[in-house]
Parts: structure tokens; sequence; C-alpha cells
């Protein structure tokens, strides 16, 4: 078990973040329960063996073998696997565990929670799962060396701990269910947040940087048509400054790369200096000079106009006679603080954060709750895959550990740039801890009221067993020649059977006759109760039942519709004119009716919950449950017309006849009243409206919630 446990924990289950679950060490569990603390230590030693395979840490030895050894004793002393399970988790496991993690764990403070609690619940999943397997494989309640209990455990406790067992591992698994699906949904929301923000935010940022790459486009062209001199082009770069504030400043130059314009021109220190100020060693000249194209920058330090960090964007202007040859360059130094203010609007609720590179990989801007120094290289790791998750993950202060730092979506712009937006991975792993511990609670909670439920059930039970075995006399263990029953059965059962077992030789020679004789008189009882049954509940003309069964009949099955919530419909049937058949046609004729409306009656009425009743000379009462309002009329109202077409053959005189019924009714919930005469009442009264309105009519009231009181 020890061999094959290792090679289990080899294989654990992942769950979420760095939670995984073991279950290799349910056969530690299972070896405590049957050989005790020394063999579950061995076992142990085995199955922390796989686990430090896969996860380095030498703490599975300490945690994991104290729980055997905790466990086997425990089976020593009787007490069951699980409880054992949850002491030593509370008072042992989950104190130690959290020590251990935070001296030799790389782990945050915040992290450790969470990682403790997973022990615990994971060890309850295991437990239970052994103990289910003892309980529920008859091959280890016979194992050899098998643990014999010190005294024999009661029916009562056997089933408080079964069903405790049942309701551990229902509760277990479906909390853990819900919570990694709940999980599932949590990472999908901020995956489709952060991609959304990072496509809204490139979005920006590329209008911003192609409106004023096309500024300085399309103002290069209008100085190469112009042509003005120096003095002629500042108050057009001002003023075209002034309508773009995007840019910190503009400047022109000659093809010597000296400045010959610039806004603000506040900026300079005095305008005589501003002549000899050079750009030549920018690359922002030399590459629009020169190569003769519209130029993005990477991040750098200004100079002459300030110390700030900024992107340059410029483009060559050309001499109105020579269209080829360069006149010098327009350029503009792109604020950067934008990105702030589009990063406040993307991010109210501040739990994102954005980072701005440009092509190589230099910072651009970044949030300042990420304490980034803007212009320094942008350093980060991708998360390994250590943490089990479907979010892109990343650090940026430790890019070492294999800790997660952030959660990131990130998108690069046409000219290079890449947009970072990222957000702690701590909340996701505080709000699992959160649902791990719910659970955590709720489950001992739950044990709690099972345990105190479960065993006032096992009382009512057990009990009366135990009057049983009292109620046969004393013990005596001289006249036991065989033991039956083994050291599992519970102990009152095995008491029982004990005491039973005394008089079984004085029972038995008086068993043959009595079979025998027992047998006939049950026969004969059997005849007889069935006849008399009938007698008693049947009609004998119609082979209905009688005014009695009916009435006695009504509050089972006002009771079956209280619970399904249905409506009862209570409807009584009077034949028309029936003295003037009998008059006409004599007794018998009469007779004959009523026989054929009960056979009608039977026909129509078919359900097996319907009760057909002779209510009294030539009235019927029917109680029909689970009726629909809608449809009963009708139902009645085709009975009636069906009744109303039937031939009937007088008996003596061959002669045919016709029949009518009027029909009283009343349809309502199984609350309206607990009395049938209260129904019968209504259902009367309108018989009595039937009649008095021409007969051969149905009529029915229909009591609902509204019109009860």
């Amino acid at each position: 078990m020890g061999v094959i446990a290792l090679v289990i924990n080899l294989y654990p289950i992942p769950f979420f973040a760095n939670v995984q679950f073991i279950v290799g060490n349910t056969l530690t569990v299972i070896v405590a329960i049957l050989c005790g603390p020394w063999y579950a230590l061995i076992t142990s030693l085995f199955a922390s063996t796989g686990l430090l395979i896969i996860w380095d840490s030498y703490h599975v030895f300490v945690i994991f073998s104290l729980e055997a050894l905790f466990l086997g004793f425990c089976r020593r002393r009787d007490i069951y696997a699980l409880y054992g399970s949850i002491i030593y988790w509370l008072l042992i496991g989950m104190p130690l565990f959290y020590i251990m993690a935070n001296i030799f764990f790389e782990l945050p403070a915040d992290h450790l929670p969470f990682v403790t609690l997973k022990q615990a619940i994971n060890s309850l999943i295991y437990t239970s799962i052994a103990s289910l397997l003892v309980l529920m494989l008859p091959k280890l309640w016979f194992f050899e060396t098998k643990i014999k209990d010190k005294q024999r455990r009661t029916l009562s406790k056997q089933m408080v701990y079964f069903i405790t067992l049942m309701i551990t591992l229902s509760l277990l698994f479906s909390a853990l269910y819900f919570n990694f699906v709940s999980l599932n949904k949590q990472q999908t929301l901020i995956k489709k947040n952060q991609q959304e923000t990072v496509f809204h935010l490139s979005y920006a940022g590329e209008q911003y940087i192609n409106m004023h790459t096309n500024v300085i486009k399309n103002a290069a062209h209008f100085f190469t048509l112009v042509n003005n001199t120096p003095a002629e082009q500042q108050p057009l770069l001002s003023n075209l400054h002034n309508n773009y504030p995007g840019f910190i400043s503009m400047l022109i130059t000659d093809d010597k790369a000296n400045i010959i314009a610039a806004s603000p021109i506040t900026r300079f220190n005095d305008t005589n200096s501003s002549k000899h100020l050079s750009v030549k060693d920018r690359d922002y000249f030399i590459e629009a000079f020169y190569n003769q194209k519209t130029f993005i920058s990477s991040v750098f330090v200004g100079r002459g106009f300030g110390n700030d960090a900024i992107v340059a964007i410029s483009a060559p202007y050309f001499q109105k006679d020579a269209p080829l040859q360069p006149a010098g360059i327009i350029e503009g130094s792109l604020d950067l603080k934008y990105f702030s203010a589009i990063d406040y609007d993307f991010n109210q609720h501040g739990s994102q954060s954005l980072i701005l590179t440009d092509e190589a990989n230099n910072i651009i801007y970044a949030s300042n709750k990420l304490n980034l120094k803007v212009m320094s290289p942008f350093k980060y790791s991708i998360h390994n895959g250590s943490y089990l998750t479907d979010l892109q993950l990343l650090n940026l202060k430790n890019t070492t550990s294999n800790i997660p730092e952030y959660i990131y979506a990130a998108k690069e712009l046409n000219n290079g740039w890449k947009i970072y937006v990222i957000e702690p991975f701590s909340p996701l792993l505080k709000l699992a801890e959160k649902q791990m511990l719910t659970s955590f609670i709720i489950l001992l909670t739950a044990l709690l009221i099972s345990f105190f439920i479960s065993n006032r059930i096992s009382q009512l039970l057990t009990v009366p067993l135990e009057l049983v075995a009292n109620h046969f006399g004393k013990l005596n263990q001289n006249d036991l020649n065989t033991q039956v029953l083994d050291e599992s059965s519970p102990r009152e059962v095995y008491s029982l059977y004990q005491r039973l077992l005394t008089s079984k030789q004085e029972l038995i020679s008086h068993q043959l006759a009595l079979e025998e004789t027992v047998a006939l008189r049950t026969l004969e009882l059997e005849n007889a109760n069935q006849k008399l049954q009938e007698l008693v509940d049947k009609d004998p003309l119609t082979d209905l039942f009688n005014r009695r069964y009916a009435e006695q009949k009504f509050q089972e099955i006002r009771d079956f519709c209280l619970r399904s919530e249905q409506a009862i419909t209570i409807a009584i049937l009077d034949l028309d004119f029936f003295k003037s058949i009998n008059d006409s046609y004599g007794h018998l004729a009469g007779d004959e009716c009523l026989r054929q409306v009960s056979a009608l009656l039977l026909q129509h009425f078919k359900r097996d919950t319907d009760i057909l009743a002779r209510y009294g000379g030539e009235e019927f009462i029917l109680i029909l449950p689970m009726t629909n309002a809608l449809n009963i009329e009708h139902h009645l109202n085709e009975f009636r017309t069906i009744l109303a077409s039937t031939k009937i053959d007088s008996p003596d005189s061959k002669q045919q006849f016709n029949l009518t019924a009027s029909i009283g009714a009343i349809t309502a919930n199984a609350n309206y009243h607990a009395q049938l005469d209260k129904w019968i009442k209504i259902a009367d009264d309108n018989l009595y409206q039937a009649k008095a309105q021409g007969r051969n009519r149905v009529i029915v009231s229909i009591i609902n919630p509204d019109s009860e009181s």
C-alpha cells in the first residue's frame, strides 16, 4: 500500500494556483485503521516520498508521519478516523504546518492561510474516502491482522459515523466544485476586462501618436511650400504649437542642425544662445534629415528645453526650388503625461495599472503605484506555470520568484510600442482563500448538526432493539457452542442474538406444529377478512364504495393533495326522476339503472386515485383529487351527456328508456377545509340549483384563495 500511495502521490489533482489535492494518503489512513500506528508510519513514509519528489520539500515527512501516528493511536482507543483527523489538523497539523511554512517556505504571508487551510480540507477528503472504503469492502472487515475494538461499538455510533462520513464527502466535493467553477468565472471576467482595457488603451495611444505624427508631416509639407525665413517661421511654429498642446515643445532646424525656431520660446535660456543650439547628434535629426522620412524616436531626456523624458516625432522639410534637398527638420516632443490621463480614464476602480514601453523595451510611462522609473528598461519575468490558472502572470519586483505577482494583458502598437495592463494576483488568491475558509466553516457546522440529528435517529432505531433483547431474558454464555456474529457487529444486535439463542431450542419444538396450524388459520382468516372488507366498504348492488368508506378516504386524499399543492373536486350526482322509473318499470329496472350508472362512472372516472361511492338511494359522491379547475366542469358534462344518451333495458318489460342526472360540485385547493361536510354542503347546494334550473345539468363552484375569505 505504501508503494501504491507513492505512485498515486506523484500525480496530485490540481485545483487552483499552487493548490493540489493528494489522494495517495488514503492508503495510509486505511493502514492506520486496520493495522495501527507503526504500520501506518511506514506507509506514510512511502507516500510522503512521492510528495517529496514533486514538491521538493521535506515538511511532508513531518506533517504526514505525525498524522499517520495520531490516527493509528486514535484507532487503538476506538476513535473513528474522521474524528481523529479533525482533531489532529485543528490542534496539531494546521499550526505546525503554518509555522514550518513561515520558516522554510518562500511563500508570501498572505498565501500561507490559503495553503494551510487546503491541507486540512485535503486531509478530510482522503480520510473520509478511506473510512468509506473500509466500511464498504467486506474483505477489509476480516483482515487477519486487523486491530480489534476494545469494546463493541453500538449501532447508534456506527450509524452516526456513517452518516457523518457521507455528509462530509458530499459537502466537500460540492463546495470544491462550486469554488472551482466560481474561480474559473472570476478568471474569465478578469481576462476579458484586461483584454478590453488593453484594446481601448492601445487604440487611444495609437490615435494619439498617429494624430501628432500627421501634424508633424503636414507642418513639414507646409514649411516646404511657404519657404519662409526663420523670422517668419517662429510665429507660425508658435501658433501651431498652441493648436496642438500634446507637444511639450516644438522646433525647426536648418540644414546644419541648428535650431532656428522653437516653441515655447520662453524655454530657451536667451534668444542669442538659441542660435547656437544644435541637434545634429540627435537621432530624430539624423533619421529625418538624412533618411528623409518621418521618424518617431525612443524615449530620451530632453536638452535645452528642460530635462523631461520625451519621445520625439520629426520630419524633413525641403527647399522650394530644390524639392529633393532637405532644408531642415521640424520636430515635436510628445507629452507622455497624456498616458496618465487615459490611464485614469480606464482605471477608475484602482486595481489595474498601465505600463507603456517603446520598441527598445524602455519604459515610456508607468502608473505611479508601480514605482517604475521612466526611461529604464522594462524588466520582468513571465510566470512559468507552476500556479494553475488560465491567466497570464508576470513578476516585476522579484523576477526570480516562483510566486506570481501580477496578472497581465499586453498589446503591441503599430509603431512597435507595447501596452501592458496589469493587476495584482493576490486578490484572486484571497478570494479563493475566503471561499475555502467559508466551505471549511460550513462543513464543520454541518458536521455538528448532522452528528446530533443522526444520533437522535439512531436512538430511535436502537432503543427498541435493546428493549426486545431485554424482553427475552438474561444472557447465558454457558449454553453457546458457536459464535455466528463477528466482532464488527453492533453491540445491541450481538446482545439480542445471544439472548434469542438461549430460547432457540425451545422454539424449534413448537415451530412445525404451529406452522401448519398458523398456515391453515391464516388462509381462513384472509378469506374471511376479504369478504368482510368487501361487505364493509362496498355497496353490494353497484359494486362502488359506500358512504362510510368515502368519508374515511377523504382525509387521506386531502393530505396527499396538501403535500403536492393540488386541487380536489367533490361532486354529488343525483338521478333525475328516479322514482318515476321505479313506478313505471319496477324496482328491478331501478336497480339496473343504478348498476349501469355505476359501470359508466367506473369507465369515465378511471384513475386509481378517484373515489366513486354510492351516497344513498339514487345519489352518488365523487371525490376526485388532482383536478384541473379549468377542465373539471367539461369532464363532468361529458359524463352527463354519455349517461343521457345511454339506453337502459328494463329487465321485466324488455323496454328501453333514457336517464339523466343533475350534478353539483365544488373544486378547491386541498387546504380549503379539513371537514368533508363543508365540501358536501357547497356541492349539495349546487345540486339543488341544478335541479331548480331544470335538471340534467352541471353546476360547479371553483373556490380560489381570493374568494376563500
